[in-house]
């Protein structure tokens, strides 16, 4: 698949060759705000996801920032039969508050529902992280509840297919 390019981002498909440079950027701020214990766990998550990609299960890009064409994050979104919160989504820090992850959400979330032909999709936020949960609402999601996340209470909300 070719690139999806915005203004201030360019989405890729998820592919081995950008590991290295999405461990590097998936720091330990990041990791702690998605519970992921060590690189090598996203590691592993990351050769799962491959392999849900082929079986046409998940749809996963790696975000780089259109001005050096640096990979600065990750946005997936997963099976809902699979995933109760289907969006799984990162920046690395130095690129919060710019407008670069509302862009390449709506990117992402474009490309899903062309491909998919789904009415909406979901995601499930830690109610401590409200940074990532007024990011999504800027981005057009809209709360629909609380869930018990395994972490403790989390923000559901969805987003929906603009028709």
């Amino acid at each position: 698949m070719e690139a999806i390019r915005g203004n201030k981002v360019i989405l890729r498909e998820l592919h081995r060759n950008f590991f290295k440079a999405y461990t590097e950027q998936f720091t330990p701020l990041v990791r702690s705000i998605l519970h992921v214990p060590s690189v090598e766990h996203e590691l592993l998550y990351l050769e799962q996801r491959l392999h849900k990609m082929q079986a046409g299960k998940t749809l996963f890009y790696c975000v780089f920032d259109s001005a050096d064409n640096h990979l600065i994050g990750g946005i997936e979104i997963r099976d809902r039969l699979e995933h109760f919160g289907q969006l799984y989504s990162w920046l690395n820090e130095c690129y919060w508050g710019n407008g670069r992850y509302q862009e390449a959400l709506g990117l992402a979330a474009q490309s899903y529902f062309s491909l998919t032909q789904q009415r909406y999709f979901t995601a499930h936020v830690d109610v401590t992280n409200q940074r990532s949960y007024y990011a999504l609402k800027k981005c057009g999601f809209a709360p629909s509840g609380f869930v018990n996340g395994p972490y403790g209470k989390q923000y559901s909300l969805l987003l929906r297919r603009k028709m």
